[in-house]
């Protein structure tokens, strides 16, 4: 690194670092090689560790024709891969490639120098995995819930989630760039036994400028072991002396700051990709590991996509924000615009309609400053200090909105004396005489917690004292003062829309007293015609993307919203016909669940009598969501929706075996058909004639919705005797009343592992137990990271997956066994739990995961737990 600093330069800090040229270092990580071949595929570089993967001697291929060395079907390969770039940019991963001469298989990245238009391949042994479909579902899967988020906050902290489940590292972090070039960690997914960096700030030099600009080129960065420096790169130096250029090189070994700075941190490994809205890099994603580790090519590439997908849905999320403050300014202005008028007085015509603009930037105060008046409200600075804010602001240009934190430092230089108002936000609205309004925000005194002291004089070490990294990441607490919040781009957009509103007014008050009328006429026509035209331009765009985007009359949530509860209603029957290992199921009792699923304690005003069946499971389910269909309309339409109005149901065995369903609701509002049919009305009117060749009716009385359903003999038998259904509500009265025992009982355990293959189910699992009051849950996805954390960390309880991927978890078992830690298992397959003998009794129940089930199984695992204890 030496080489490329001046022998003169001073020492200061860290800051230096930014100098550090990281894409000419010239050395790979050892866990692949590289070859380099120009565009005629003669050799010009390759790593000096190939004899390690290949049978091939570094030297000998320097200058030599790469066909002399490679198989022919290789380089064919490359070549057909090279046809599909879009352009010298781009990168290509090709999976398990044969060396047939070699009996050996790598994977490959391919990428092309710009500058010199060098073909880099970058290779490492083959990893068998047949969990690329499966991690790409994960992604897909993912995507509905992350979706669902209104704040950018809890989209990134699920995000850090997913990407914890998908890649197995110990942590992942969200990393956000300040605006001052700092970072800070808005989110983070981690093993229990790890300290939280959550909300921990890194000073800018922790990331130099030129590493932000190489993750902008190379969205994804692998460190596999920090404690190794890399392997040389033959020959160092190009015939123009120069290294090869490896900013676009996946293997690319790092810099011995940056490999000091995570041993520092204790991290052995890491993977780095970038978040990039707009072109430019908002932020990262961070993965630590505290062993040395390769995330190999799919995971790889299956985090890069995610990463994408959820850049493109985080700019949404802040594109959605910045629209609906938009349209509230929109709304703020145009009411100004309305009662303005020639006779009032323009400043006091502007204050109601600032006022609510000042809550909107989160301001304390504004003044107006127009002709020689001058009116403030809120927290403002003396007359003095405005009057001197003002001729500074005059030496900037007329349409340049100006802003600052730091209002003591920029107008004042500090001068001791201490003022309230801390932050400005000025916004000109005139050319001449300068016009101007100013909006105010107090000192706000931080306490910014870093991670590690960012000003500590840097000590000698291995690599220098002006290159060496920070070595304590304890916590450091600095007070600011004099500051207030930083103004958001989204505060200058509201200002610019402000400007834009108000000097049209302005203009047609100021110009009726300067000029002719006549022309302030014309300036003011001018300037309606350059605002009408940036609103069509608006409104087009917003069109453009609601067509684009039409699909469905359904909001996002509203989607959801409504698939949750039509999946809950499969949900609830398929319980009821597998309690007795699949077999027919009590047509009353799956309407009393829906209704009261639904309705509560008003579950009483959905009343059914005559004649039970038993449903067969071909046709419960569909059954099943045509109640859940009815109940859910007669809640939002019809006789549900009125306080006095009830469901009236009467079935009946018909004499030819037909089971007969008569729905008539009563009591509610007057009703009348739909005027288009839904997704809902289709499941009600088709789904029984088409799937179970029954019949269904439905008419829209005045009075109510009456409606009709016939089931076949070959669905529907009879009940069972009365006693046994009798018995059968005791026994469900029974369980619910030891479900609807204290909370506080059943969840007692803070700290808890979930070891669970299916992503989804995990989480739901996960959210489960934080929100009924658990410290901790880890959560591993096979058998290898789940023993991991049954060894080592701190728990209170388990809950395990018998089937975990391709393995079972009772290995996980016996460790939690031998520590005396209380465990319980979940099966998808409702088949009875057979456990080793060397575990003994356990309690197992079945998935889908819900908070009763969840609460009976913990609390059935401590009552034996004490028992065998005792």
């Amino acid at each position: 690194m030496s080489d490329y600093f001046d022998a003169d330069q001073p020492a200061v800090d860290l800051t230096n670092c930014d100098r550090e040229p990281i894409h000419l270092l010239g050395r790979v990580q050892s866990f692949g090689f590289l070859i380099a071949v120009s565009s005629d595929w003669i050799v010009s570089h390759v790593s000096e560790n190939i004899g390690a993967f290949l049978d091939i001697d570094p030297d000998s291929l320097i200058g030599e024709p790469l066909a002399r060395h490679f198989p022919q079907s290789v380089i064919d390969v490359v070549r057909n891969r090279l046809q599909s770039f879009v352009n010298r940019s781009s990168r290509e991963r090709l999976r398990d490639v044969p060396f047939e001469d070699q009996n050996r298989s790598f994977d490959m990245t391919v990428h092309v120098i710009e500058e010199t238009g060098t073909i880099v391949l970058e290779m490492e042994p083959a990893r068998p995995s047949d969990m690329a479909e499966e991690e790409l579902l994960l992604v897909r899967n993912a995507l509905p819930r992350l979706s669902r988020h209104d704040s950018h906050r809890r989209l990134c902290q699920d995000a850090a989630r997913y990407l914890q489940f998908i890649t197995g590292f110990d942590r992942v972090m969200v990393y956000q760039f300040l605006q001052d070039g700092a970072g800070e960690v808005i989110a983070e997914a981690r093993q229990s036994r790890l300290d939280p960096f959550l909300g921990l700030r890194y000073p800018a030099s922790d990331i130099p400028k030129q590493a932000r600009a190489l993750y902008v080129r190379q969205p994804i960065r692998v460190i596999a072991d920090s404690s190794e420096e890399g392997m040389p790169v033959l020959p160092k130096r190009t015939i123009d002396g120069r290294p090869i250029d490896l900013s676009s090189s996946i293997l690319r070994s790092v810099s011995p700051i940056h490999l000091e700075y995570l041993r520092n941190m204790n991290v052995a490994a890491s993977m780095s990709i970038s978040i990039i809205i707009d072109g430019k890099l908002w932020g990262l994603f961070a993965c630590h590991h505290d062993s040395p580790m390769v995330a190999d090519h799919v995971k790889r590439g299956v985090a890069e996509m995610f990463s994408e997908l959820f850049s493109l849905m985080l700019s949404n999320r802040l594109n959605e924000e910045e629209r609906r403050s938009d349209e509230e300014v929109q709304r703020l202005t145009n009411t100004f615009s309305a009662s303005v008028s020639p006779d009032s007085d323009p400043i006091e015509s502007m204050f109601p309609v600032l006022k609510a603009i000042s809550k909107l930037l989160s301001a304390d105060g504004f003044a107006v400053v127009l002709d020689n008046d001058r009116r403030t409200s809120g927290l403002t600075p003396e007359p003095g200090d405005l009057q001197k804010i003002t001729r500074f602001l005059n030496t900037a240009s007329a349409h340049t909105i100006f802003s600052t934190h730091k209002m003591g430092e920029v107008f004042f230089d500090n001068d001791g004396v201490e003022r309230k108002p801390a932050g400005l936000l000025a916004i000109p609205i005139s050319r001449s005489p300068r016009d101007y309004i100013i909006f105010f925000r107090r000192e706000i005194v931080k306490t910014v917690t870093w991670a590690g002291n960012p000003d500590k004089p840097v000590k000698a070490g291995p690599n220098g004292e002006r290159l060496t990294p920070r070595e304590s990441f304890a916590s450091w607490q600095q007070e600011q003062r004099g500051l207030s919040e930083v103004w958001s781009n989204k505060d200058l957009r509201i200002a610019e829309q402000l400007r834009l509103v108000i000097l049209e007014a302005v203009l047609r008050f100021t110009d009726e007293v300067a000029r002719e009328r006549k022309v302030a006429q014309e300036r003011q026509e001018l300037l309606i015609a350059e605002l009408n035209h940036r609103v069509r331009n608006i409104l087009s765009l917003v069109k453009g993307i609601v067509s684009q985007s039409r699909g469905t009359n359904l909001s996002v949530d509203d989607y959801i919203g409504i698939l949750d509860t039509r999946i809950q209603s499969l949900a609830r029957a398929h319980d009821q016909i597998t309690k007795q290992n699949w077999s027919a199921a009590s047509f009353h009792r799956m309407v009393e669940v829906e209704a009261a699923s639904y309705l509560g304690e008003s579950k009483e005003r959905v009343r059914i009598v005559g004649d039970d069946c038993l449903l067969e499971p071909e046709a419960f389910a569909t059954l099943a969501l045509v109640i859940h269909e009815m109940v859910t309309n007669s809640a939002k339409y019809g006789a549900l929706s009125a306080s006095a109005g009830h469901v009236d149901i009467t079935t009946r065995m018909e004499e030819n075996g037909f089971y007969s369903i008569d729905w008539l609701e009563r009591g509610g509002p007057a009703v009348k058909a739909p005027e288009r049919r839904g997704f809902g009305s289709t499941i009600v009117e088709r789904s029984i004639p088409y799937e179970l060749k029954g019949q269904a009716t439905v008419d829209f009385e005045l009075a109510g919705l009456h409606a009709r359903f016939e089931l076949p003999p070959r669905h529907v038998k009879p009940a069972p005797v009365q006693a046994k259904k009798e018995q059968a509500k005791k026994n469900e009265k029974a369980t619910a009343a030891k479900n609807d025992a204290p909370l506080e009982a059943a969840y007692a355990p803070s700290r808890f592992l979930v070891a669970e293959d299916n992503l989804i189910l995990a989480m739901e699992l996960e959210d489960l137990l934080l929100e009924s009051g658990a410290e901790s849950v880890d959560v591993a996805s096979n058998l290898s990271d789940a023993k991991a954390i049954a060894s080592k960390s701190e728990l209170d309880f388990a809950i395990l997956d018998v089937n975990l991927g391709s393995a079972t978890s009772f290995p996980i078992g016996e460790i939690l066994a031998e520590r005396g830690i209380p465990f319980g298992f979940a099966t998808g397959y409702g088949e009875e739990l057979k456990v080793p003998e060397s575990l003994g009794e356990r309690c197992c129940i079945s998935k889908p995961y819900d908070r009763d089930t969840v609460r009976g199984l913990i609390r059935d695992v401590l009552e034996l737990h004490r028992r065998q204890t005792e």
